[in-house]
């Protein structure tokens, strides 16, 4: 599907439009005050904790978190998050909190199609149901908006060393060989 300048400005006008409405009626809600990061970590708040948490299981495998992390999975993958949004700069950091505000307002979350329910209450076919709703729906942004979310997720959970074997990846070479002779001794 090509897409024309024009759609595409129309595209980022929407999208634009969806987070300015959706961090503004968080912000009336009362919603977006805690703006500290949760106990651990430097970028993630407690509501992206849930909403994250939720969403994981859901987009790596149903049967839980695939690898050999075990019961350390969840905390690990949700580090790996942290780690990657402080590599964010000021306006895609504050973006990306803007489209997580989104879904920890209750007002904000009903009107994209997430659970009525807060998401550390979620189960996995809800969490789901609702990646499956924005796969699916006919409105770009919240497709691409399932795409970002699903490779942010799958990223960080892939680039850990525990779970290569997972992508057939073998790991960083252990040293690469410098192919000139050093001079100037």
């Amino acid at each position: 599907m090509k897409t024309s300048r024009r759609g595409f400005l129309q595209l980022g006008a929407m999208g634009t439009a969806a987070l300015t409405i959706g961090s503004g009626a968080a912000m009336l809600t009362g919603c977006s005050a805690q703006q500290t990061p949760a106990e651990g970590f430097k970028t993630l708040r407690e509501v992206d904790v849930y909403f994250l948490g939720a969403l994981a299981p859901a987009v790596l495998t149903t049967e839980g978190y695939p690898g050999a992390l075990g019961k350390d999975a969840r905390q690990r993958l949700l580090e790996s998050l942290d780690s990657l949004m402080t590599t964010l700069q000021g306006h895609a950091l504050s973006q990306l909190q803007m489209a997580f505000d989104l879904m920890g307002s209750p007002v904000t979350r009903v009107a994209v199609g997430a659970p009525l329910h807060p998401w550390q209450e979620a189960t996995v076919e809800e969490a789901e149901a609702f990646l499956e709703s924005w796969r699916d729906s006919w409105l770009p942004i919240k497709r691409m908006g399932y795409q970002g979310l699903c490779k942010l997720i799958t990223i960080c959970w892939y680039s850990q060393p525990e779970n290569y074997a997972l992508s057939g990846y073998p790991g960083p070479p252990v040293k690469v060989p410098y192919p000139y002779p050093a001079t100037g001794e």
